[in-house]
């Protein structure tokens, strides 16, 4: 057994806190054991049964007994062979070519009955009506029709000394692989402590209004298998009346898109499995937030999973994606939105799929207690790089894991393990995420937040500079020293330009100021 936590994985086999769960699970059922005997068909007891009895009447067909297994059970199982029973909890009759179910004496404390694997059409009115005790009901692989569906079969009457009882006890009914095409709408009326039904591979086809009120009736159900109908999509409310049921099989059927109307489930596992759904998106698993366990694998058209799409699902922790033949592309923010940011997830799987490549910022895949991404295409590049270190230190315990991660792109690298990648290529100057790996919104602000802070610092340092050069053009700005009294008649002339005599004053040769001769410069006769 191996279990793998966070970046390691570790075998845990033998150690003592595994012998510890293993000695109190076999003291479990070494007791349970003791508390049953199995009896099989046609043995001779004689009474030696002082605990609960499994009866094991399978795989009974062509084997010659002075009887049949119906008289046996109906007549001298109880009287000839000296089997108690009110001491029988669990009958077994599968794989005997029944064609119906007969019916049963009274025997108060069977719990469980299978007809499996046989081939029942019909079944005999109050054939399990003396059963007051049955919790668990197999009828899959067998060829019955939405008509033999019938209160008739299930309903129990009064009997002396006995308290009334409104509806059976039963607990799960499994009607999986027959030939239903419908529910008759009143077939769960006396049957409302139903907590499991199986109606798998049948051929529904559509939610009738004759299935849609049968299922109205069930409001403590817990588990619904709608696997392999062929159903395609929901009478709107459907499921209105159904607030308790947490585990969904949708599998197998041709839905395009995840069907709305099973919002109003309080789901803590659905499988979509092998629906032609061709993409997902924030609004595909909006609603399901006590969504735990989520397994869309075997889908050949989906090829996107857009941004946002898993955020909805603030509970997730597993996550199955597998065997996607045609999916190339997770947005790197599939598990985030503009609001909100989860890493509740600890396992994912995505083996088997067309990706390429995926984002460091995916997820922060130190979380992760299991991750399996084994068989893909990969394209080794830079991109990957972080993805061949985190393998290696994930799976270093397991080494024979790495030689499913090989590349596929570029040539050069056909068939390199990924894990190796770093010794091929050159990242040093790729800019590239870290390994801390934040991701969404808080990538996003940060990085708006450095830009604004950018923007701020060259404003300021733009304006100090702006003043600093003024400041020092004040001081340095040339001034010509010109004594009180005293005036000058010179002008400069820029030294590239050509000389203009005329660009010169000169004062009057016998022009006075302040009764002396003037200075000339550049006096030319």
């Amino acid at each position: 057994m191996e279990i793998k936590t966070k970046n390691h994985v570790s075998v845990v086999t033998g150690s003592s806190n595994m012998n510890l769960i293993l000695g109190i699970c076999l003291m479990g059922i070494v007791s349970l054991t003791a508390a049953q005997t199995r009896v099989k068909c046609f043995d001779n007891n004689k009474g030696k049964d002082q605990k609960g009895i499994i009866l094991d009447c399978s795989n009974m067909a062509g084997k010659s007994h002075p009887y049949t297994i119906e008289d046996w059970i109906r007549y001298h199982a109880f009287f000839d062979d000296g089997i108690l029973a009110n001491r029988v909890l669990h009958i077994n009759l599968e794989n005997n070519n029944f064609q119906e179910i007969f019916t049963f004496p009274y025997m108060t404390s069977l719990k469980k009955l299978s007809f499996k694997y046989n081939n029942i059409s019909s079944m005999e009115n109050k054939a399990l009506t003396n059963l007051p005790a049955l919790e668990e009901l197999d009828l899959s692989y067998n060829s019955l029709s939405s008509h033999e569906l019938r209160q008739s079969v299930f309903r129990r009457y009064t009997r002396p000394n006995l308290p009334v009882t409104n509806d059976p006890v039963l607990k799960i009914l499994k009607l999986g692989f027959n030939d239903i095409h419908s529910l008759p709408p009143n077939f769960f009326q006396h049957l409302t402590n139903l907590e499991n039904l199986e109606v798998n591979n049948n051929p529904l086809m559509v939610i009738d209004q004759n299935t849609e009120i049968s299922l109205g009736y069930l409001t403590n159900l817990q588990v619904l298998d709608l696997s392999n109908t062929g159903i395609s999509d929901f009478p709107t409310n459907v499921f209105s009346p159904l607030l308790n049921v947490q585990t969904l099989y949708l599998n197998g059927n041709q839905f395009e898109k995840i069907p709305k109307e099973i919002r109003n489930m309080p789901l803590a596992y659905l499988n979509m499995n092998a629906n032609p759904i061709s993409n997902l998106d924030s609004e595909s698993f909006v609603g399901l937030d006590q969504l735990q366990e989520l397994i869309i694998s075997g889908m050949p058209n989906l090829t996107d999973v857009g941004y946002g799409t898993f955020a909805p699902l603030k509970k997730l922790t597993t996550l199955f994606m597998s065997h996607n033949p045609s999916l190339s592309n997770i947005h790197y923010d599939a598990f985030v939105d503009n609001s909100s940011q989860h890493s509740s997830l600890r396992q994912l799987s995505i083996k088997y799929t067309n990706i390429s490549s995926i984002d460091s910022r995916l997820y922060p895949w130190s979380m992760l207690d299991l991750f399996d991404a084994k068989g893909n295409p990969w394209t080794c590049d830079c991109r990957l790089s972080w993805l061949a270190s985190y393998i290696n230190e994930t799976f270093a315990e397991i080494p024979e894991t790495l030689l499913y991660y090989r590349c596929s792109e570029p040539k050069n690298l056909y068939a390199t393990l990924v894990s190796q990648l770093n010794e091929h290529i050159d990242c040093d100057d790729y800019i590239h995420i870290s390994n801390n790996h934040s991701h969404g919104h808080v990538t996003r602000l940060r990085h708006f937040i450095i830009v604004i802070g950018l923007v701020i610092g060259i404003f300021v340092f733009g304006t100090l500079i702006n003043m600093g050069c003024r400041e020092i053009k004040k001081v340095l700005k040339p001034r010509i020293y010109v004594p009180t009294g005293f005036s000058t008649g010179v002008k400069y002339k820029p030294a590239d330009f050509e000389e203009n005599i005329d660009t010169i004053e000169v004062p009057a040769k016998n022009a006075m100021i302040h009764g002396r001769s003037p200075i000339v410069i550049n006096n030319r006769d």
